[in-house]
């Protein structure tokens, strides 16, 4: 055995992995890639080793020049193999080195080579030192050879099996690789190693060098060193099984077995290392297989048997020889098996004239006697078929069978003359017995042994169907049908051989055969033949025989009527008389014996013959058996009767006959306790005859008895004639008389008491999960309660049962922390693994208990029992003694996977896991322990195997519970996020062995994830995700995934298509996808561009991103699922929306099967899960209620019909996962499209490519979402992404506030010919939407809501008007030239006549919505029907014709918006009035008026508000009566929620922009408009009059509401005089005449300059993006320009001559600005002083706009981005980005420059009216004013205004002198402001008509 250069240890392990996977995948898939690819390793590997394998465990010899090498490395750098360079060894190192190869006698370089794999892989085996492992890694090498060879020889082509059917090829070329290895001595190496491979010496040799550790690495060497001897013996077995050896061989073989000695045991039988070569000698000597050989030509020249002529005579020779063996037995099978191969020999002889060995056929007589006197027989069964030896491999028991069967066909008359022999030794027994003699000893009973052995060989099963060889059907039943084993004349001689006694048995003989047939009654078939074979005996033509059922019954039952004659009294104890009892012999006892075994094994494997027997009135056996049992019979008698009871009891009919006759016959003591009253029954023998012996059978037959019973089913009323009824005194039997004294007792063999305790707990488990019920009795009537619930109350508190299950899981645990074998491991095991799952029930089951006693707090709960002290050492170390067994998981890993859930579920709680933390903590040792245990049991889910599979799985699982514990948890220490101090989390995470830091289970868990099966890989990736989301840990973690060979990228790179039948891949690529966007958010957060921008190019494009040629989408996807597409949309394309589920239930019995479904559901995480366990109990139980009133032939379709049910049932549970498994898959592709749509910056991914991505996979998505076969509650879930898709569409597209050369638009970045500035996808996207709105409006409201904010935003796209100030047109040309329709217009037209096909259906759903959705919905539906009103009239501007406003028209949609305002009425008031911060009401209201104003823009859509009484709804609006005067709100939202005035103004602004918008449709001149917006103001002119005033504190919302108002007011100045004959109108028109002075009185106050000005320099220049001070400015402009408009309608209005114009101002120009009461006019001064100060206002806001503007354009350099702080408000710069502090600064200026730009427009309009205003005044009282005195004027309702319109000519003077002295300055302003204003937009030249007119009147 050589190493290298991997190593000793690696070079055999990759050898035996290359083996063990080449034959296994062969053997599963033969012709697979996966299996051509293991076939090519294989290969590699046999080359590389073929020297390894003719040189078998031969270590290289020691090397003089390796160990100077060695020795040198300590002091200077030498070469040494399988390192890089020159390396320096420590001189620790060095000596282990020298020290294991002069142990081993090895070279030492290879000794060296065990060490660096040592450590190496040192964290696999914590705690252990170094050469400790290398010591195990040198016989763990010596195994995984010993073991490759093995699975290569029995990968050989041969005859008994074929291991590689699917891959012949393979199968060949390792048999022509094996070939020359096998034939250079081979077998004498084996026989070599297995001859000097004494474990005595080696442990000698271990333990002088100390290189054996603790018990645990000492039994791992041990193991391993046995098992090199185990597998050496089975190659050597499957070669000769295989291809039978040759004849030198063959002679070693027998040379070797001749000095064989049975003393590997202590009982004398044959250790398997011997037996393998015994049977490999056996198979070789075989010459059957040549009679079955279809070409007996080619086989004679196959098998060396015959093709060596030789052969025959020197085995022959060497077989007859006179040499004494050491073990003459092993000489009589050989000699046996010599003589079967002759007789077939002799066979072939005769069909191929083999004339060469005649001579030695003719001694074949000679060697059976030779045989027979070596007791063979007995030999046989007392040294290979002992009961103790383990059950033979089927190859040994064919072998076995193979030589009996052909001895009994072929030696007919030897076995004959047997029989005689055997029947006079019985008439000579007989004989002197008669005579009172004691017979002869040393009988030669040849036929007794040989019977006894063939039991033997078939007892218990272990031969499988061949003991159907022994019977022939046609003769036991000459009518059967069936089609039973070939028959033959093979088969006719063994069933002669079974009739060979005939009809009588002689008594030496009888138990023999009687056990025969036991054991020929092993299966089902056979136990049929033998009760029809004994049958047929009791027939009357077979009277007198004693082998006959009625022979047997009759003998029972006369003995129970002989016995129970002298049955003592009723109060007196039935065993006075101790000894044998009269009238049954011991001889009689075995036969009895013999007999029950038989009867027992007849009734457990064949149930027709059960229900035979019992159906025997004549036999009775029930009753007989439960008879005898209360007389005195021996011991084992009771126990063969009560394993007879057990056996009958399988039979739930029969089982209460059982129930009964046990009650009656009173076995059991039921009435302890009453005075003078002795136990009776069974218990005296189990507590007096047991315990004195040492011995306890009978409890075991009792135990199993019982379980059967309980099986079967309790009575209701069990005893109600004679007690209280119920299961109480069997369960006191067991639980307080067996099982709580079972470790007090003495035992004769120790395993013995693990067998009770298996027992006990089996019944209690069993009775814990069957008979559970829930009952109301208290504590205290515990016989009331099922047994079930009993043994629940006394698990859930500190209970002597619960003592003594915590005891029995103390005793075994520390059993196995000695790591050695014991008596009755296997029981030991069971009982340990009976222990986790009675605790593990009880404490799911427990809810049902606790917090319904009468005494609460003695109900503690199994998790605080697990708490509580162990009586064994003193410490509460119970939790401990679970976790411990999870380190035994190979050898038992059922018990770590219980122990993971029991964990789980008992210690899942701050407290508890506070507790066990601490235990496994304590100390370095413990916690290192108990972590790798962890890792070990994750780690064997590579072996593929069910067992190990669970154990991991549940070992996850309590990971996953632990996780959300507080910090730090088990699930931290054990993933390794625990630094050294166990008190806080470590801040990285490293490879195993780096650093010192131990394998974890997250190691192990990723290693597994390549190779684990799809249920485990889920639960892995599950628990990656819980910490990739867990706030502590989610950054080491995903650092370590990253650096760990980037985990996810791979992943998602290699995800295959989701399988939409496999639910647990659903599940993991749900996992995978969630763990994916996490990884995305962290590189966005941590600003990781290259990482964020490699992983999003990947879901996006497919394809890993370049570094320096651009993306190109059509590259595709570099493997994983497709190309081109990238896997997002390639996901959402294979993912299948539709999944059917099961058709409902039609049954004809089971009438209530669903509704027994529905009660049989229980939550889950993944959805209610029918309980297929208590609906199976349920229908059963419906059954059987059923059962007396139901035929016989109703039995067959109630079962059928049960299936069904049930497989309905399992149907729905399986269908349930798989919708469950569909939402989870697209819960998690949902999160990383959101995240990647959320965290790709523009500038990451090539424009092109990302613009096209989202095209795509908004109309794909769209689509998937109307697809008709797709389930809703799947298409819902992805409603938000959709949402999330159309809103970043909309970023996309929206129009460039700010173009310059660093800001190109996205989609202009491709080719300019191509590219589409809105693609036609846009359409399919919308038409989607517009669909889907009809699709989901059944659908919840959160549903709906998405779908109308997705459609809200696509209609938002570019749906903000065009500012096209400041651009550079020519106004000619555009005169001259058709205008050109842009492509933003043929947008919104494509987008118009999309929606235009299903603008009635989209309607209705959105009205319906819009009239009594939910909140949300109602605002989002009355938006989008805003945004529709708004396409269309950007799609159709010139149209007066509105589809939109006839569908709401004429189907009432539209008075049922307005008819809502009374409903939105009463919500708003009490908004106003209460205490209420309810404001969806108000949100809705909002919405719905702007709706209304929406619609109102269109003259048709204006009157018909006002048509469908509009005025009305709003005049009615009581909540715009009730102005607060102050907040009414809490300080706690004060900063959030706005005040009463604040929502008060929300809801008169809403209405005023609506009455705006009417007037803006039909035009100031409409006398309707006019009068409704009167009617309006005037209804509520109480509560407007106090809002038309200034504010003392300005504030941006009352500036606003002022300026509204101010244009409400100024646009209800009538065109002409209003008559007024209604009281209410004439009171309407005195409100708003009061308004219109309120409006006027205004001016003053709203000038630039004013102290109302001065005060907005207060207000924030930057709030949260927002210039307040600039837009409190521009409404106080607007505020003014209204106040002018209205005083310019006044006066035009008046009349068209100068002379009948109404005046508004005084003709004074005093400085003063008169500040007098409402009513009083205002001077002509004010308006001098009005065009004043918006001439210098006008020239403030252009140079603000200019340097506004200048800072905008400064942008495109690279500016600092502390310079940039300034625009941006302070709160929002600290936390944002470079970039986004740039953006916000952008937008800043931007809006800086709008609000400039406005105010310019505002002044210029403000000193336009003003000019307006001061001519026509001038003009009227210079030119127009009459000399003689008149009344002042009077306003349209009669009220005197007090503007004189008659001057002096003084006045006129003074007035002229006046006005050039206050205009001189002014006028050159307004020309200034007249040039500036109209030079820069062409603005038509108004301002400077007003001015040469002012000036020509000023000239005198």
């Amino acid at each position: 055995m050589t190493a290298t250069n991997k190593g000793m240890w690696a070079s055999m392990v990759s050898l035996a992995q290359a083996v063990q996977r080449a034959v296994e995948t062969s053997a599963s898939s033969g012709g697979t890639p996966v299996a051509l690819e293991a076939g090519h390793d294989l290969e590699l590997a046999l080359q590389r080793h073929r020297t390894t394998f003719i040189s078998l465990l031969r270590n290289p010899p020691k090397n003089a020049n390796e160990r100077s090498t060695l020795q040198r490395s300590v002091t200077e750098p030498v070469t040494l193999p399988s390192h890089a360079g020159p390396t320096k060894l420590s001189d620790s190192f060095v000596k282990e080195a020298i020290i294991i190869a002069d142990m081993f006698n090895m070279s030492e370089m290879t000794a060296m080579s065990l060490l660096r794999s040592a450590e190496e892989e040192s964290t696999l085996y914590p705690g252990t030192p170094r050469g400790l492992i290398a010591i195990l890694f040198y016989y763990d090498s010596r195994v995984n050879l010993a073991h490759a060879l093995k699975t290569l020889v029995q990968a050989r082509q041969g005859i008994s099996w074929v291991l590689l059917p699917d891959n012949e090829e393979l199968s060949q070329n390792i048999t022509r690789y094996l070939e020359p290895i096998l034939n250079i001595s081979l077998v004498d190496r084996i026989l070599e190693l297995i001859t000097s491979m004494d474990i005595t010496k080696e442990i000698e040799l271990l333990q002088q060098n100390r290189a054996l550790g603790d018990a645990k690495h000492r039994k791992m060497v041990l193991d391993k060193f046995q098992a090199v001897r185990s597998l050496l013996s089975e190659t050597l077995f499957c070669w000769a099984a295989q291809t039978p050896l040759k004849k030198d061989e063959c002679r070693r073989l027998v040379a070797y077995m001749s000095k064989v000695k049975l003393t590997e045991t202590s009982d004398g039988s044959l250790d398997p290392v011997n037996l393998s070569l015994l049977m490999a000698l056996l198979y070789s000597l075989e010459a059957g297989h040549l009679l079955t050989s279809e070409d007996m030509t080619e086989a004679l020249t196959q098998f060396p048997i015959t093709s060596d002529r030789t052969f025959v005579q020197e085995i022959h020779r060497e077989i007859r020889s006179d040499q004494a063996w050491e073990t003459p037995g092993l000489k009589a099978i050989v000699q046996l098996a010599w003589i079967v191969s002759l007789a077939n020999l002799r066979q072939v002889a005769v069909a191929t004239q083999l004339a060469d060995i005649d001579a030695v056929l003719e001694e074949d007589d000679a060697v059976l006697d030779d045989a027979l006197k070596g007791k063979v027989f007995s030999f046989i069964q007392n040294s290979i078929l002992s009961k103790k030896n383990a059950s033979l491999d089927s190859f040994y028991c064919q072998r076995l069978h193979a030589i009996f069967s052909d001895f009994i066909i072929n030696f007919p008359e030897r076995v004959k003359a047997m029989k005689n022999r055997a029947d006079e030794n019985s008439r000579l027994i007989t004989a002197n017995l008669r005579e009172s003699l004691q017979p002869p000893p040393n009988l030669d009973q040849p036929f007794e042994e040989l019977l006894t052995c063939l039991a033997a060989l078939y007892q218990d099963g272990q031969c499988g169907e061949l003991v159907e060889d022994y019977w022939c059907p046609s003769e036991i039943l000459p009518m059967a049908s069936l089609q039973y084993r070939g028959q033959g004349t093979r088969q006719m001689a063994l069933f002669k051989f079974v009739r060979l006694p005939g009809d009588y048995l002689p008594p030496s003989l009888f138990v023999p055969y009687v056990n025969l047939l036991t054991s020929l009654a092993t299966t089902p078939r056979s136990a049929q033949f033998v009760y029809n074979f004994l049958r047929m005996n009791s027939q009357p033509l077979s009277q007198g025989s004693n082998l006959a059922w009625e022979h047997f019954m009759t003998a029972l039952t006369q003995y129970y009527n002989n016995l129970r004659i002298e049955e003592p009294g009723a109060m007196d104890t039935m065993y006075r008389a101790r000894g044998t009892p009269r009238g049954i012999t011991p001889q009689e006892v075995q036969g009895l014996l013999a007999v029950l075994q038989l009867l027992t094994v007849v009734a457990e494997k064949d149930e027709l013959s059960r229900v035979a027997l019992c159906d025997n009135a004549a036999w009775a056996p029930l009753y007989v058996c439960t008879g005898l049992l209360t007389c005195a019979v021996p011991l084992a008698l009771k126990v063969e009767l009560v394993n007879t009871l057990a056996a009958f009891s399988g039979t739930p009919a029969l089982a209460q006959r059982v129930w009964e006759l046990i009650e009656g016959g009173g076995l059991i003591p039921v009435q302890e306790g009453v005075a003078g009253y002795q136990p009776r029954g069974l218990l005296v023998d189990i507590e007096e005859v047991e315990s004195s012996r040492e011995e306890f059978t009978l409890t075991r037959a009792i135990l199993k008895l019982l379980g059967t019973l309980v099986r079967a089913g309790i009575p209701p009323m069990l005893g109600a004639a004679t007690r209280q009824p119920g299961f109480r005194p069997y369960l006191d039997l067991v639980r307080d008389r067996i099982f709580l004294r079972h470790d007090s007792r003495t035992y004769r063999d120790a395993g013995e008491r693990w067998a009770i305790a298996r027992g006990c707990l089996e019944l209690l488990h069993q009775l814990l999960t069957e008979q559970l019920h829930v009952a109301t009795a208290p504590v205290e009537q515990r016989s009331t309660q099922s047994p079930g619930r009993s043994i629940l109350l006394d698990l859930v508190q500190e209970s002597q049962l619960v003592k003594q299950v915590l005891s029995v899981l103390h005793d075994g645990v520390q059993i196995l922390e000695q790591f050695k074998e014991v008596p009755g491991q296997k029981d030991l095991h069971a009982s340990l693994l009976l222990v986790l799952q009675l605790l593990l029930g009880a404490q799911e089951q427990q809810h049902l208990v606790l917090g319904t006693s009468t005494n609460p707090e003695v109900v503690l709960g199994v998790e605080r029992l697990l708490m509580g002290i162990n009586v064994h050492t003193g410490v509460s170390d119970h939790l401990l003694n679970v976790v411990r067994l999870v380190g035994h998981h190979q050898e038992m890993p059922c018990h770590a996977a219980l122990a993971c859930r029991l964990l789980a579920s008992s210690a899942a709680r701050p407290s508890s896991q506070t507790h066990m933390f601490s235990l496994i903590t304590a100390s370095a040792t413990t916690a290192s322990a108990v972590r790798h245990s962890f890792v070990e049991v994750i780690d064997h889910a590579a072996l593929d195997i069910p067992e190990h599979l669970d154990a991991a799985d549940a070992a996850l699982n309590l990971l996953l519970k632990y996780l959300p514990l507080p910090t730090p948890n088990v699930a931290q220490f054990l993933l390794g996020y625990t630094s050294d101090g166990m008190t806080t989390l470590r801040s990285d995470l490293l490879g195993a062995g780096a650093r010192g830091y131990p394998r974890t289970a997250l190691h192990a868990a990723l290693a597994s994830l390549p190779s684990c099966p799809p249920s485990l890989s889920e639960v892995s990736y599950r628990l990656i995700y819980e910490l990739c989301s867990d706030t502590n840990m989610s950054a080491p973690t995903l650092r370590y995934l990253r650096s760990s060979e980037d985990l996810l990228y791979r992943t998602a790179a290699t995800m295959g298509l989701p399988h939409t039948d496999s639910r647990l891949r659903l599940l993991s690529q749900g996992w995978v996808l969630r763990c994916v966007a996490l990884e995305l958010r962290y590189h966005a957060t941590h600003q990781q561009r290259s990482q964020l921008a490699r992983l999003i190019h990947l879901l996006v494009a497919g394809a890993e991103l370049p570094q320096q040629e651009p993306l190109d989408v059509s590259q595709g996807w570099a493997g994983g699922i497709s190309g081109g597409r990238g896997p997002l949309l390639t996901l959402l394309d294979a993912i299948d929306l539709n999944i059917d589920f099961p058709a409902p239930l039609q049954c004809e019995y089971f009438t209530r099967a669903s509704e027994l479904i529905s009660n049989c559901e229980s939550p889950s995480p993944e959805g209610p899960v029918v309980n297929l366990k208590l609906l199976h109990q349920q229908l059963t139980a419906l059954l059987q209620e059923g059962g007396s009133g139901t035929s016989i032939t109703q039995r067959d379709p109630l079962q059928e019909e049960l299936e069904l049910v049930m497989g309905h049932a399992l149907m729905m549970n399986q269908t349930r996962g798989l919708l469950f498994a569909h939402r989870h898959f697209l819960e998690g592709w949902r999160q990383v499209v959101e995240v990647v749509v959320a965290v790709t910056p523009p500038d990451l991914i090539e424009t092109a490519t990302h613009h096209t991505f989202l095209h795509t996979l908004t109309h794909d998505l769209a689509r998937r979402l109307l697809d008709e076969s797709a389930l809703s509650s799947l298409t819902t879930q992805l409603v938000s992404t959709l949402l999330m898709l159309v809103t970043t569409l909309r970023t996309l597209h929206a129009r460039p506030a700010h173009h310059h050369p660093q800001y190109v638009s996205m989609l202009d970045s491709g080719n300019p010919a191509v590219q589409a500035e809105f693609p036609s996808s846009l359409q399919l996207v919308l038409r989607g939407l517009v669909e889907c709105v009809a699709r989901f409006k059944q659908c919840s409201q959160g549903v709906r809501a998405s779908i109308y904010a997705a459609l809200l935003n696509y209609l938002q796209i570019r749906a903000d008007p065009i500012d096209k100030t400041g651009e550079d047109t020519d106004g000619l040309q555009s005169l001259l030239l058709a205008p050109r329709e842009t492509q933003e217009e043929q947008f919104h037209r494509e987008n118009y006549e999309v929606v235009r096909e299903e603008l009635p259906q989209l309607v209705d759903v959105l009205a319906v919505e819009a009239g009594g959705g939910h909140h949300v919905c109602q605002v989002l539906a009355l938006t989008c029907l805003s945004a529709l009103a708004a396409l269309e009239q950007r799609a159709a501007p010139l149209t007066n014709d509105s589809l939109l406003l006839s569908h709401l028209t004429d189907h009432g949609h539209l008075r049922r918006l307005l008819d809502a305002l009374r409903t939105d009425d009463r919500q708003l008031l009490s908004l106003l009035t209460a205490d209420d911060d309810d404001l969806r009401p108000l949100y809705v209201y909002e919405a719905r008026m702007s709706l209304l104003a929406r619609l109102a823009l269109s003259p048709s859509g204006a009157q018909q508000l006002l048509q469908s009484g509009l005025t009305t709804r709003l005049s009615e609006l009581t909540a715009l009566d009730y102005r607060p005067v102050q907040p009414m709100q809490s300080a706690s939202n004060e900063e959030f929620l706005p005040s009463a005035v604040q929502r008060y103004r929300t809801v008169l602004m809403a209405a005023l922009r609506v009455y705006l918008a009417i007037l803006t449709s039909l035009g100031s001149d409409n006398y309707s408009a006019t009068a409704h917006l009167l009617r309006f103001l005037g209804a509520h002119g109480e509560a407007l009059a106090s809002g038309l005033c200034v504010p003392g504190v300005p504030s941006l919302q009352g500036l606003e509401e002022v300026a509204l108002l101010s244009a409400a007011v100024a646009g209800a100045a009538p065109p002409g005089p209003i008559t007024a004959t209604d009281p209410s109108e004439l009171e309407s028109g005195a409100q708003a005449t009061r308004l219109q002075q309120l409006l006027i009185a205004l001016l003053p106050h709203v000038l630039p300059q004013s102290r109302l000005a001065a005060a907005l320099d207060t207000l924030p220049e930057n709030e949260e993006g927002v210039n307040v001070r600039e837009m409190a400015r521009t409404a106080t402009l607007t505020t003014l320009a209204a106040v002018l408009n209205y005083a310019t309608a006044r006066l035009i209005h008046g009349g068209t001559d100068t002379r009948d114009i109404t005046l508004v101002f005084r003709a004074s120009m005093d400085n003063g600005i008169p500040t007098g009461a409402v009513g009083r006019p205002l001077s002509l001064a004010t308006l001098v002083e009005c065009a004043s100060q918006v001439s210098h206002h006008f020239t403030l806001a252009r140079s603000a706009c200019e340097t506004a503007t200048a800072c905008l354009q400064a942008l495109e350099g690279n500016q600092p981005v502390e310079h940039l702080r300034q625009y941006v408000s302070s709160a929002l710069a600290d936390a944002a980005s470079p970039a986004a502090v740039r953006r916000l600064a952008e937008e800043h200026l931007i809006q800086v420059v709008a609000l400039h730009r406005r105010q310019e427009q505002l002044a210029v309009h403000a000193a336009e009216s003003a000019a307006f205003l001061l001519w026509r005044h001038l003009e009227y009282f210079i030119c127009h004013a009459p000399s003689a005195p008149g009344p002042a004027q009077d306003n349209l309702t009669g009220w005197e205004v007090g503007v004189p319109r008659t001057l002096t000519p003084s006045d006129v003077d003074s007035l002229r002198k006046q006005a050039c002295t206050a205009l001189q300055e002014v006028l050159p302003r307004l020309q200034k402001v007249h040039e500036e204003y109209s030079a820069a937009t062409g603005h038509v030249a108004f301002l400077a008509a007003a001015i040469t007119r002012i000036r020509r009147l000023l000239v005198p």
